[in-house]
């Protein structure tokens, strides 16, 4: 039985929108309808502005409904830690879809924040684990990570500034899917517009029915969305155990897992070293573990796609 798993069936548009980024109710450095005009005007359908919840900014969440409009929306979210941020194990997310009057947590219960956004429905990522090289073998002590929906694979603010190496989250994703949890994947910005060069370079691209916060935040939770630097999905079809993939123009279009199914990595490029659009693989090398897809493009840009589990 064929599975569109990248549209679910569903009939919709794809949506562009980033879901990590600060305006000046945390440390970013300009005005909320700055960062939304600015996302607005480069194509983006959504925002979730994450400024900081902390003691410091005053457990603060930025209303951002009011610069909605019928072509741009915004989910309300915040950006949480499990911990105080001088803990070596702290870890952040972006809680996207919280409510305006959510509570400060007691001060010794950092992590409860993220237990509650979750219970509150929120969408709930694991943000830049790179950052401050949290050890994947500190994670089965880590609190409310069995909350988290998504790991931030790419860091695009990091990419092209101090902590360049810290930008990439995949150790910290597929260490985590190896053991079993069942996670997405996501690319974000982490814009706080301290440079030119911090925006509009990660983004997820969500299939959805309408633009609508509360049907963004379904199919986000349904994983029918992918992450991108650039180039596009078109088609991610499962036929039993054969996987079709159909991209933009890319130069690489791979299929992989980690642990012991490493050897068993797909590539697919062209004999010429021109573009190609379509790959398919056998997932049966893939049952009982995960398998997910990343396409590169001519200029080296990526685009990620969700675990697939056979």
């Amino acid at each position: 039985m064929k599975r569109d798993l990248l549209k679910g069936g569903e009939v919709g548009h794809f949506f562009r929108g980033n879901l990590h980024c600060h305006s000046n109710r945390s440390d970013g450095l300009v005005d909320p309808e700055e960062v939304v005009g600015a996302y607005r005007e480069a194509g983006y359908h959504f925002i979730c502005l994450s400024d900081h919840f902390e003691a410091e900014y005053g457990w603060q969440i930025t209303d951002t409904r009011p610069l909605r409009d019928e072509n741009f929306t915004t989910l309300v979210g915040a950006e949480l830690s499990s911990a105080p941020w001088e803990e070596r194990d702290a870890y952040w997310v972006t809680a996207a879809g919280v409510p305006l009057d959510f509570e400060a947590p007691p001060v010794d219960d950092h992590a409860g924040a993220i237990r509650r956004a979750a219970e509150c429905g929120a969408f709930v990522i694991m943000l830049h684990p790179g950052l401050n090289n949290l050890p994947l073998a500190a994670v089965d002590g880590l609190p409310a990570l069995d909350t988290v929906h998504a790991v931030e694979i790419y860091n695009h603010n990091l990419a092209v500034a101090a902590h360049p190496d810290g930008a990439n989250g995949a150790y910290m994703l597929d260490g985590l899917l190896e053991k079993g949890y069942r996670l997405l994947v996501n690319a974000g910005d982490d814009a706080h517009f301290g440079h030119p060069s911090d925006r509009f370079g990660g983004w997820v691209e969500v299939y959805c029915d309408r633009l609508d916060p509360e049907a963004l935040l379904r199919s986000l939770k349904a994983g029918r969305y992918y992450s991108t630097q650039g180039p596009s999905f078109r088609e991610l079809l499962l036929d039993g155990a054969q996987l079709r993939v159909e991209t933009s123009e890319a130069y690489a279009i791979s299929l992989n897992g980690s642990g012991d199914r490493w050897q068993s990595g797909q590539e697919r490029t062209s004999e010429d070293g021109g573009p190609i659009t379509r790959a398919d693989f056998d997932l049966a090398p893939f049952r009982g573990s995960y398998g997910r897809v990343t396409v590169v493009d001519i200029a080296g840009r990526r685009a990620w796609s969700n675990p697939i589990w056979p």
